[in-house]
């Protein structure tokens, strides 16, 4: 996937200015910086869902993405949400449902919890094998036994071959398996390879001062 200069403002408000970078199949991109610098807009660029105003996106993957809301039908059942997803991708529904889903194909998406929400939302998202899978804040307000399950999921598409953009305000969410980082600032946009960034404290210690030149600590 490469993407070159784009751009994007709702109004008078840029929020995307001559991004570009390119991703390669097996690798991740953490995408990081303050609220409202268009983190999630990228993810809809990328997904297809927006198009840019200006600027060029190729991409030869099949994609998941994971909205930062969940994406899910509420009033429907967790079984019919699946149901639903994979006619849309043109698969079979999978039996048994992935994450021991199972025990909850009956309720009705809005009476979950958000972590099972979550985890119905993966779900859905990986339907038919996608190559390139996009995280949009999959831990916020979430426990850290999530946080640990996802960053296992992240590590094992991975090592299948998958590509992953992440989303992420606590550097601890995708530390153990990025390969760059994308902090977009209110100015400017910069990526950081993880030979720039260890993994870490000193990643940890990276972004803070990062986000301390945008005045956010």
């Amino acid at each position: 996937m490469e993407l070159k200069n784009i751009c994007f403002s709702y109004g008078k408000n840029s929020i995307l200015k001559d991004i570009s970078f390119s991703l390669e199949r097996g690798r991740c991109l953490a995408v990081a910086g303050p609220n409202g610098r268009g983190k999630s807009t990228l993810l809809l660029i990328i997904a297809g869902i927006l198009k840019p105003q200006a600027g060029e996106i190729s991409s030869d993957m099949k994609t998941g993405y994971v909205p930062q809301g969940g994406g899910l039908f509420e009033d429907m059942s967790v079984k019919d949400n699946f149901r639903f997803f994979s006619a849309m991708c043109g698969c079979e529904t999978p039996s048994p449902l992935p994450f021991e889903l199972d025990e909850y194909a009956s309720r009705k998406v809005s009476a979950l919890s958000g972590g099972t929400k979550k985890r119905v939302s993966i779900g859905c998202a990986l339907l038919g094998d996608p190559e390139l899978i996009l995280f949009d804040e999959p831990c916020a307000s979430l426990d850290v036994t999530y946080r640990d399950e996802i960053i296992e999921l992240a590590t094992k598409l991975k090592s299948e071959g998958k590509s992953i953009v992440y989303v992420g305000h606590d550097t601890a969410e995708f530390s153990d398996f990025y390969d760059s980082l994308l902090f977009l600032g209110r100015e400017h946009a910069e990526i950081f390879s993880s030979e720039q960034f260890s993994r870490g404290r000193e990643l940890a210690d990276n972004y803070k001062e990062l986000m301390q030149k945008e005045n956010i600590f």
